[in-house]
């Protein structure tokens, strides 16, 4: 189990601050939003460091400093990270526990204002821009997709609506607050059990901003250009150039080997699976 402890000199809040391209304010709902969609848009979602690092849970030092550099992460690095540099900005804020496959498979956040609840998540995959007040079940829209929630049976769902498809519940959570190792067996399985979830036979990479996304999953690329299939390291690291300038991502990652480990597990476990 990991103690999740992560402090923060000025200097690191202000330099991540102007990452993410967000000027400090006062401890509003507006700022909060500008810091969620800020990290969206700037730190890249991926699992590629998840595939080429020691498969073991991200300690406090890691998730700082792939945070702080621009490196970014899966949920288990970028919502603790946003619960602690949230924490630290002086928002009341708690971990609640959300269920994706199974129970508590899944990290998300409630964030208190003037005794309102707000639901954040940056760490799903999805553009959730807009942080959502609990109760108001209107919905967000970006270029990628709408989404809400629903109060239905003591839990809130998400529900996504992507481009051309019907409303379906993504996940769902309970409003009550949880400890951090609530999420070790999570963790454990997610960092050790190959096809147990998606990010150690497959490649994600993706960031979103209000009017447009650029994505990668497996060997297909989606941005506002369209659709392409992706062919080979040399193509897939000019495509990611192109769409993920900022310093600190691509000069930090080894796409090559984060290739050559996805596709052996994910073909260890197509094995796996046929011969059962």
């Amino acid at each position: 189990m990991t103690n999740l402890s992560i402090k923060f000199t000025d200097e690191e809040v202000f330099d991540f601050l102007n990452r993410i391209e967000v000027n400090h304010s006062d401890l509003s709902s507006d700022f909060l939003k500008r810091i969620v969609s800020g990290i969206i848009e700037h730190i890249p979602f991926q699992n590629v460091t998840m595939l080429t690092n020691k498969w073991e849970r991200p300690s406090n030092d890691m998730i700082k400093n792939d945070m702080l550099s621009g490196i970014g992460g899966l949920c288990t690095v970028r919502n603790p990270f946003l619960h602690e540099f949230l924490k630290h900005l002086g928002f009341h804020v708690n971990f609640v526990s959300s269920t994706i496959s199974e129970p508590d498979c899944h990290i998300s956040l409630i964030v208190k204002i003037n005794d309102e609840d707000w639901w954040v998540d940056i760490g799903n995959g999805f553009p959730y821009l807009d942080p959502v007040k609990l109760g108001d079940n209107s919905t967000k829209s970006n270029w990628f997709m709408n989404y809400k929630l629903e109060f239905e049976d003591g839990r809130f769902h998400v529900l996504h609506k992507l481009r051309g498809k019907e409303w379906e519940i993504n996940h769902h959570f309970s409003r009550n607050s949880v400890d951090f190792s609530t999420f070790d067996r999570m963790h454990y399985m997610h960092y050790s059990v190959p096809g147990w979830g998606p990010f150690l036979t497959g490649l994600r990479i993706n960031r979103f901003w209000q009017n447009g996304a650029a994505i990668i999953r497996n060997d297909t690329a989606f941005s506002t250009n369209g659709w392409s299939k992706i062919d080979s390291i040399i193509e897939l690291k000019s495509w990611l150039s192109i769409w993920f300038k900022k310093s600190g991502f691509l000069e930090s990652i080894d796409l090559g080997l984060a290739d050559e480990i996805w596709r052996r597990e994910k073909g260890r476990c197509e094995l796996a699976n046929n011969s059962k």
